[in-house]
This record gives C-alpha cells, structure tokens and sequence, in this order.
C-alpha cells in the first residue's frame, strides 16, 4: 500500500512542479478512480461477451444476409456518389426499379403494335388540352417507336403545327419535329458508315441545308435525288469557314456572315437526276429505290441511316412496299416523308391532283409505326 501510495505522491509532485496540479489530483484521487475504472472495464467486458454470446445464437444465414445488405448498401453509394460512371448508374437503378405487371406490358405491345395504337387519341379533358393551342412542340404519341418517344400524329393542322397556328410564316416549318428526333436520342455517330438520303431534294437550301445544319449526326455520306437537273445543284465551293470568324466583341458575334457548308462536307455529296420510284424504268429514268438502298449503297441495319422523301405523290406504292419489308424498318433509322393527299384545307397549295384522302395518310403513317418505322411527316 505505501508502494502504491508513494508512486501517486511522486506523480503528485512531478505534475506539481510541471505547473498541472490538476492533474495532478486526479492522479491522486484516481487510487480508487482505478478501481472503479478497472471495475467499469469489467463491466464493459461483460456486456461484450453477452454479446457475444447473443451473437452465436444467431442463425449463419441472417448474419450473412445483414452483411450482404450491408455491402450492397455501400456498392451503390459508391457507384451513385463516387464512382463518376453514369453507366454503372443506370444498372443499378434499371436493377432495382420495380417490375413492371406483365399483363400491362403485353396489353402496351398489342395496342403498340397496331394502327389504332398510333392513332392520335382524345384527350381526357379537351378544355384544358395545353396542345389545343398553346404548345407550339408537337405532343408525345401514346405509343413509343423504337424505344423512344415520338410527336403524335396531327392530321388536323395537316402536320404543319406551327404554321397552322401560327406560330411560324413557313409552311414548311418543323419546330414541332424538333424534342423527337431520334438522333437527340441515339447516338448515331458512334456507327462508321452515317447516310442521308434526300428523296425529292428540291434546290440545295431546302432540306439538304436543314439537315445539314439541324440534324445531330455528321453524316460520312449524302445521296440527294431531284430530277430536274436546273433545280438541285451542289456547290462548287465550300464555305470558308476559317475567314468567317470574327474576333470577339461585346455583341456576342463570333462570325461575319451566316456559314454555308464546308468543302470538306461538299466533298461527301453525290446528286441523282432520276425519278425515285418502287421499280426500274429506263423510259421514264426511274430508279427502284428500295433496290437502290439494299444493293447499290448496300446499307445494313449496322449503318445510321437517315432519309428524307418529298416525291409528289409517288411515296405512296414505296411506303406501302416498305410496311411488308421487315428489313427496311432495321435499315432506316429515322424517316421523314411529305405525304400527300387531297384535302380542301390544302388546294391553295396545288394538292387538289392527289387521289388519297387526309385520313388515309394518317393511317397510312400510323401503320408505317406500328411496323417499327421511326416516322415523322415532313411538311
């Protein structure tokens, strides 16, 4: 005992003499303080191994299935926080998302995979429709195409939304064309070989233009179609865009003119004077265009291929080829076609000569869809 107590007074006097007398008193007082700390120690012993011992009386199967969780729990939060792989992301959400009712499922592809499916439908509440008026963007079909969402059918407006409501002064407007196509959707850059094909180009500034500046692929080649030869004519010159630019100023401006299309895209362009049609016909310089893209381009369900048809009428025979050709709906990616037909509402525009009727192009479309056609209607 005097062992101990003269080992606390020599602690005393050190911590004394270093300026702690503080701390120095809990050495003092702590001769018994260790005997309850030893005594607190015992008792924190105890409670582990009841622990412990509650532990083992657990079934192996619950402690791995805690631990799984467990480990789960820290797999996603690593690959939601801090992994940077928006990939991995989607994996795990896709994983855990709940399963979707099958009968519901099965129900959506039948109704999907016909006509009717495609068909705009009534809305619930007409009075307030935001796509009565309101919206200039076309509305989100019923039905997606290919995976992904696609404007409804507006047969109402002729499938010229903007102009109709005047929105645009171009008839030919496509703002409403614009949050669907497929290509702000897919990456149809990554595939090597990326085609344009403009059915009816009409002059260079028209769709080729629009395509070339709107659409979000760079395409490695474009075969444009007009079959008057003084109307479609490819620049000799590509724009110069490295004299174009402009130092920067307070206004924003970073160019001097609108741009053109670069040589380098020009030297991708080949132009046909020749009727687009569903057979071969040398009389009338028709060429079979379904052959033409299978066999002449050789284009494959690998490539991205885009095509564009504005043909005066002769579409009709083509398209309804192509609803029975399973291959085609792999072949062409993203499809837009002027449909043209009779209708009062568009006989200032010389559409009185066409024989079908404005409710056979909307089915006409719609069926094309169904058949897994990503279809708009150029206007």
């Amino acid at each position: 005992m005097r062992k101990h107590q003269n080992t606390y007074g020599k602690r005393e006097q050190i911590c004394k003499h270093r300026g702690f007398e503080s701390l120095g008193h809990n050495y003092i007082i702590s001769g018994a303080g260790i005997q309850q700390g030893r005594g607190s120690t015992r008792s924190r012993m105890t409670y582990f191994n009841d622990f412990q011992g509650g532990v083992r009386g657990v079934s192996p199967r619950v402690l791995y299935f805690v631990i799984a969780i467990l480990l789960g729990y820290i797999t996603l939060d690593f690959l939601l926080h801090h992994s940077g792989s928006s990939e991995c992301v989607k994996l795990i959400l896709d994983a855990v998302q709940e399963k979707p009712n099958l009968e519901e499922v099965e129900q959506e592809d039948a109704i999907c995979k016909s006509v009717e499916g495609h068909l705009t439908t009534e809305p619930q509440n007409p009075d307030e429709n935001p796509w009565n008026q309101m919206k200039w963007v076309g509305e989100p079909a019923r039905c997606k195409v290919k995976g992904h969402l696609i404007e409804s059918l507006d047969p109402k407006n002729n499938f010229r939304r903007g102009f109709s409501l005047r929105f645009a002064r171009d008839v030919e407007d496509k703002t409403h064309v614009l949050p669907y196509l497929l290509g702000s959707k897919v990456d149809l850059n990554r595939r090597s070989r990326r085609v344009y094909l403009d059915l009816g180009a009409n002059s260079f500034r028209t769709s080729i233009m629009w395509f070339m500046r709107m659409y979000p692929c760079d395409f490695s080649e474009v075969h444009a179609f007009e079959v008057d030869r003084n109307l479609l004519r490819i620049p000799e010159t590509g724009f110069n865009e490295s004299a174009n630019w402009k130092p920067e100023n307070p206004w924003a401006v970073r160019v001097n003119e609108v741009p053109g299309i670069p040589a380098w895209m020009l030297n991708r362009m080949t132009s046909y004077n020749y009727f687009v049609a569903d057979i071969d016909d040398t009389a009338t310089e028709s060429i079979n265009i379904t052959r033409f893209i299978k066999e002449d381009l050789m284009l494959r369900a690998s490539d991205t291929v885009v095509v564009k048809m504005d043909i005066e009428g002769a579409e009709w025979p083509i398209l309804k080829r192509w609803m029975d050709d399973p291959e085609m709906a792999e072949i062409i990616d993203e499809l837009f076609v002027e449909i043209h037909y009779k209708h009062p509402s568009m006989l200032q525009y010389h559409w009185g000569k066409f024989d079908h009727t404005r409710e056979q192009a909307t089915q006409l479309i719609a069926g094309l869809r169904s058949k897994g056609f990503f279809i708009h209607a150029w206007p």
